[in-house]
């Protein structure tokens, strides 16, 4: 043997063990521990099975009367991550939660194109027997929701669309790279937990780390490489003009995934959906802002399902300039219908009543994308320039976290600069750039407007009674707070 003959042999061999262990690292390595598995045993749902070709299918049915809402998650997130959504909508519909094939208890395919979804969503719809059903899709979901109402192949009641990435060709890279995926899912085959998750994710609520750390394992490689590519090379708006309605999109006010741009494009590409714009909410709005995604989510629901006279409507015009949206409205008062006395005096359910309502009108009559709390911190720092992070907190009722998210939200918007302090680089001192004293300045004179307005029922001379009312309740409640 020659050294050009042994050296070809060496090389071939090394290429024959690269290959190996490529193909070793690619393996698809989708697993679940006990405790992920227990993680079911919480869940008030039961699980369904449906059969797409050879691909079998596993679905969360939360059960119920209701219209059945079929939930399509995102593209690493199997079906027990939407639980405390689905939860929240029990009322109003049957919520279904679809593991997306390569996901979940899903089995794996070779296929992750959108048809293909799309037919096991169909399949899924057609198995189970879901007369009529609303999709409602997050991200990936939302793009899945949109190609099976465009195929026409299974009657539907309607769609809800949540932050559907709009990359695709000659639209740029999805803002994720599938790099900080893999990564992510690295980690949750070596073994996570909700404190690494949460360097990820920071803002999320403690149980929703603690699944995504025990179920990310469950999603497959190249379900998760697949469908990253087909963010860019399937293009969101081939199907989003031929969505029939009733169709709504919501989108995070901050989201990366549909820009401001992103969300004209839609509502001129279809003008008869609505379009919604939470505010406070990146990408992933239920996870960002909870409480008012869930709001904002129930009323779009409830548009679709069953819309009737002096419910909260979602205006389809212009609303994705505005971000006119209202809080749910109160329920109907059938003359058989009565909420009992305990509950209607209860000093809590009253306090819920008036900041839904308050919620509401401050979206439309002050900023859509400028919360309260936000506008109490640009507040207070315009009138304590250079004061640390925490006693702002502290002025403004925020606790640490809270503020740290409110700041960084408000820095990344412009409004507000973050330096650390000369005395102690751990401090960080507050102040408003230009950009933010304009946006406090207006934002002011359009809330002591509502402030008016929000008092017009009481006498004027009544009104500073009430406030000061309201402040020792406020100063109690606290400290009841505190107490326990």
């Amino acid at each position: 043997m020659n050294a050009s003959s042994g050296a070809a042999q060496d090389a071939a061999r090394d290429a024959g063990q690269g290959a190996a262990q490529d193909r070793e690292a690619r393996r698809p390595e989708r697993y679940l521990t006990q405790p992920g598995l227990a993680d079911l045993a919480d869940i008030p749902a039961v699980s369904r099975w449906a059969r797409s070709g050879d691909v079998r299918l596993h679905v969360l049915d939360y059960g119920g009367d209701g219209v059945p809402l079929l939930i399509l998650p995102g593209i690493t997130s199997p079906a027990i991550t939407m639980d405390f959504v689905a939860r929240e909508l029990t009322d109003l519909a049957r919520p279904l939660v679809l593991d997306i094939r390569g996901r979940g208890l899903s089995d794996d395919a070779e296929d992750h194109s959108l048809d293909a979804l799309a037919a096991d969503t169909e399949a899924v719809i057609e198995q189970l027997e879901l007369a009529d059903p609303v999709l409602f899709g997050h991200s990936m979901g939302a793009r899945i929701a949109a190609a099976t109402a465009v195929r026409g192949h299974v009657p539907l009641g309607g769609t809800v669309l949540v932050d559907p990435p709009m990359s695709g060709p000659s639209r740029g890279p999805y803002p994720t790279t599938l790099a900080a995926f893999t990564r992510q899912l690295s980690q949750a085959r070596r073994g996570t937990d909700a404190d690494e998750v949460g360097g990820f994710w920071p803002t999320w609520p403690r149980r929703e780390l603690e699944l995504r750390a025990r179920w990310l394992a469950s999603c497959g490689l190249e379900a998760i490489e697949r469908a990253h590519q087909g963010f860019e090379s399937e293009d969101f708006f081939a199907w989003w003009p031929q969505v029939p309605g009733p169709t709504t999109l919501l989108y995070g006010a901050d989201s990366p995934v549909v820009t401001a741009e992103g969300a004209a494009e839609a509502a001129a590409a279809n003008p008869a959906a609505r379009m919604v714009r939470i505010p406070a909410a990146g990408h992933m709005v239920f996870w960002d802002n909870p409480a008012t995604a869930l709001d904002l989510l129930r009323t779009a629901l409830r548009q679709t399902l069953s819309p009737e006279p002096g419910d909260a409507s979602i205006p389809a015009d212009d609303s994705h300039d505005s971000g006119a949206m209202t809080s749910p409205s109160t329920p109907s008062q059938a003359d058989d219908v009565a909420a009992p006395d305990e509950l209607t005096h209860a000093p809590g359910f009253l306090a819920r009543r008036l900041y839904q309502a308050y919620l509401a009108a401050w979206l439309h009559d002050v900023d859509a994308t400028l919360t309260g709390p936000q506008f109490a911190v640009l507040q207070i720092v315009g009138e304590n320039p250079g004061c640390d992070q925490r006693s702002i907190a502290a002025l403004a009722a925020l606790d640490t976290s809270t503020m740290a998210d409110v700041a960084r939200r408000l820095e990344n918007r412009g409004l507000l600069s973050r330096t650390p302090s000369p005395a102690d680089a751990r401090r960080k001192l507050l102040n408003l750039t230009e950009e933010g004293r304009a946006t406090v300045h207006d934002a002011n004179l359009r809330a002591r407007k509502l402030d008016e307005e929000l008092l017009r029922p009481i006498p004027a001379e009544q009104r500073a009674d009430v406030l000061r009312h309201l402040a020792v309740l406020a100063d109690h409640w606290e400290r009841l707070g505190q107490e326990h």
